[in-house]
């Protein structure tokens, strides 16, 4: 992959963030900026371009949304991937965000990211 996509963890379940966070490292290309507990990382890494931010949908749809409009303040492109615990979740609408399950193994989420990216990419360029 030519370019690193900078990646910050938003999940309150401090194993599953480090596991997942130790997940994406492991994809060329992939940088875990930051991983915490709650929502006030943005204030500790606002020098750096933030390329994706993974959020734990469990921390509620309205804290998901508020998040994620305080990111796009900050990083006009930033893309947000929510995760959900159950099946029936992957119904919930986000604006400005994916939804996928916590469950999903290291394929899927690089998949679906460079996916994510890609997409991005080509709606800058058109």
């Amino acid at each position: 992959m030519d370019t690193v996509i900078n990646i910050v963890l938003i999940d309150q379940h401090t194993t599953y963030r480090e596991s997942l966070k130790t997940v994406l490292e492991q994809i060329d290309g992939f940088h875990v900026v930051l991983d915490s507990s709650d929502g006030n990382w943005a204030n500790a890494v606002t020098d750096i371009p933030i390329h994706l931010m993974i959020i734990d949908g469990s921390i509620g749809k309205e804290k998901c949304s508020m998040m994620i409009k305080h990111a796009l303040t900050k990083w006009k492109s930033i893309k947000t991937l929510i995760l959900a615990m159950y099946r029936e979740e992957l119904e919930l609408h986000y604006e400005n965000a994916e939804v996928m399950l916590k469950s999903s193994v290291k394929s899927e989420f690089e998949e679906k990211i460079k996916k994510m990216m890609a997409e991005q990419k080509n709606g800058l360029s058109q």
